[in-house]
């Protein structure tokens, strides 16, 4: 896919994402494009492993050195590949701040790969198609309103709307010409 800018989310908005999302201890929190990584030290020293997932080799090796100095490397996973092509079905959490064009080709890989109950939080950009169950505006500590958009996959991605029913049996229309005489 390439690379896509590098603009950093605010610490604020880090803080205010995981609480919305609630991270904590028993969650897998993978941060799609995660820059300088205070995404996953910050989910990190909340208890959850957090997966760094980070194509630019210089980010990579910022992340596992703040890793390291924070002493959460064993909390940390970095790896160094296009997100599009790592496996996303362990999450129980994903982060992004990605253009719409991304997310609307993540949401397909979502819904493949991604369990029933995992939450994503898009910072700024909401995912195109799908409704959140949540919309968390908040002022980050430069001034700058920004907005969190929370959804959980199965209630918020257009693949979980399809009704889902049996097969109806023919009908024997025999038998009904049968009641209808009576």
């Amino acid at each position: 896919m390439g690379k896509v800018p590098y603009i950093p989310s605010s610490y604020t908005a880090v803080r205010n994402a995981l609480e919305l999302a609630k991270v904590g201890r028993g969650d897998v929190l993978y941060d799609l494009g995660a820059g300088d990584g205070r995404a996953v030290i910050e989910a990190a020293r909340r208890g959850a492993l957090a997966v760094a997932v980070e194509i630019d080799p210089s980010f990579s090796a910022l992340i596992s050195l703040k890793a390291r100095e924070a002493g959460l490397d064993d909390r940390i996973i970095v790896l160094e590949e296009d997100f599009f092509n790592t496996y996303l079905g362990f999450a129980t959490v994903i982060y992004q701040y990605l253009y719409p064009s991304i997310s609307r080709k993540l949401a397909l890989k979502y819904s493949k790969e991604l369990r029933k109950g995992t939450r994503i939080i898009a910072y700024n950009l909401p995912i195109p198609g799908w409704i959140p169950v949540k919309i968390y505006r908040f002022i980050d500590e430069n001034g700058a309103v920004s907005t969190h958009y929370l959804y959980i996959k199965g209630i918020s991605d257009p693949s979980s709307w399809i009704l889902k029913h049996e097969t109806i049996p023919p009908i024997n229309t025999e038998y009904v010409m049968n009641i209808a005489r009576d």
